[in-house]
């Protein structure tokens, strides 16, 4: 079996855990963007797979938790993810670096956490081997400048602020906004997504990019005092990341596809089960109200 076949089989998954659930059917195309940008971090090995597959499920199942699996938010992260793909690929890959800086700008727009894979996605451009245009080196230019506008907007420009970021501004303290999202996350994802943060160490664009998204994401839940969409996703990605090191240790293939299936189903249960149980309860009182009419 092909080891890309994860990637598509992540989006149907995840978009038919959407639908049964009443979430937003585009949660399919972040289930394979991020399938694939684990896929292309970590490799082809059992682990590896197994990650990409539990990671979107994951991400899943905590937007659902947490009631924030907008439309919008799902598109986000989904560009987010591609980003992330198109920018860990080889350098003598095939595909041009050029195209990492579609879903870049499709994620900035969308979601100013992400304003800062602009800059990335155009230096990864910058710094490609071969010929390129002159008018590539605009492009970490504008990254630079979306960064700016995401500062200037959040923190002088309310008429730009709200459309955007989509929440008012309710600042809270560093250690406020941390036990939020500890209690948004679970201590078991909590602890898998800053355990995945030690992945990020190798310095290249797709890792450099998921830290300034991390560190996007925190910036505007400190000016919202409230756990976004994109830390949620996010925090997923890291944990997906997180279980497929750990199981990468094991040398059998194998062993590697138990200790990342045993791993994810221990972060996968506690929001699923959550989930389903609201969706559940919604439903009842749904017919409950039809019936008493």
């Amino acid at each position: 079996m092909r080891s890309w076949f994860v990637i598509p089989a992540a989006g149907v998954a995840c978009g038919g855990a959407a639908i049964a659930l009443g979430l937003p059917p585009a949660l399919a195309l972040m289930g394979a963007a991020f399938a694939a940008a684990i896929r292309m971090l970590t490799g082809d090995a059992a682990a590896a797979l197994v990650a990409a597959a539990v990671a979107p499920l994951l991400a899943v199942a905590s937007l659902g938790e947490a009631g924030a699996a907008s439309l919008r938010a799902a598109l986000a992260l989904a560009a987010a993810g591609w980003a992330v793909a198109e920018l860990a690929r080889p350098d003598d890959a095939s595909v041009p670096p050029l195209v990492a800086v579609l879903p870049a700008s499709v994620a900035a727009i969308l979601d100013p956490s992400f304003a800062a894979l602009v800059a990335i996605a155009g230096a990864r451009l910058v710094t490609a081997r071969g010929p390129r245009p002159r008018w590539v080196a605009a492009v970490p230019i504008a990254g630079a400048l979306a960064m700016a506008l995401a500062v200037l907007a959040g923190t002088r420009w309310p008429g730009l602020a709200t459309p955007w970021f989509a929440a008012a501004a309710h600042p809270v303290a560093p250690s406020e906004l941390a036990a939020r999202i500890g209690a948004a996350l679970g201590p078991l994802t909590a602890v898998a997504a800053l355990a995945g943060i030690g992945v990020l160490v190798r310095v290249r664009h797709a890792e450099l990019a998921i830290a300034a998204a991390v560190a996007g994401t925190l910036l505007v839940d400190l000016r919202a005092g409230a756990v976004g969409s994109a830390t949620l996703g996010l925090a997923a990605l890291l944990a997906g990341l997180a279980i497929g090191r750990l199981a990468a240790q094991i040398r059998i293939p194998s062993g590697q596809a138990l200790a990342g299936a045993t791993a994810g189903l221990l972060v996968l249960v506690p929001p699923a089960w959550t989930t389903v149980a609201m969706h559940q309860s919604l439903a009842h009182i749904a017919h409950s109200g039809r019936a008493s009419r």
